[in-house]
């Protein structure tokens, strides 16, 4: 899907209205996808741990993947029909996907009892990650069995290396500093 752009991402631009470098709109993913320029995964099994840069760039990736897992995990809770697999063509399943978020979204709004602050992962004021309890409502999912393997562009190892120096400078939070 992504070659040849049938998914229409917008054009790359600079992270910051300094840089001189365009840089792709990408997808976060782990190792059972192939990397390329637009979906982007952590550096392999143990970076050297005196490598801080590949730490927080693997953190931060992590951060974002956990996110997305987050809102699935969310919809599969209050959704059965995420309880196991779709039996739906991908234009079936896409429709269901869309109505699905825009009935949380709209859930969301109109009602307090729908999803309360307890029901969701949250973060402190220590950058401690606590468990929401959507998580007790979970049944084990399938994961994904890992694409054929790849090697990966020049072109998204140099995506990578230009967002990891991006976190490690301009782009740094306060709290990623804990996890490296």
């Amino acid at each position: 899907m992504f070659e040849g752009n049938k998914l229409t991402l917008p054009n790359p631009e600079p992270l910051h209205e300094e840089d001189t470098i365009d840089v792709p709109y990408y997808f976060v993913a782990d190792d059972a996808f192939a990397m390329t320029e637009n979906l982007l995964k952590p550096h392999g099994v143990g970076p050297d741990p005196f490598d801080r840069e590949k730490r927080i760039f693997n953190n931060r990736l992590s951060r974002a993947r956990r996110d997305v897992e987050i809102v699935f995990g969310i919809l599969a809770s209050r959704f059965g029909v995420y309880q196991r697999p779709m039996m739906l063509s991908l234009e079936k399943a896409t429709i269901v996907t869309i109505a699905c978020c825009y009935l949380h979204n709209f859930l969301r709004k109109k009602s307090d009892r729908y999803l309360s602050l307890g029901n969701v992962d949250w973060e402190d004021a220590n950058y401690n990650i606590n468990d929401g309890e959507w998580r007790a409502t979970q049944r084990d999912l399938a994961g994904l069995c890992p694409t054929f393997r790849r090697n990966m562009t020049e072109r998204a190892k140099f995506v990578r290396e230009t967002l990891q120096r991006y976190f490690c400078n301009r782009g740094s939070g306060p709290w990623q500093l804990k996890y490296v």
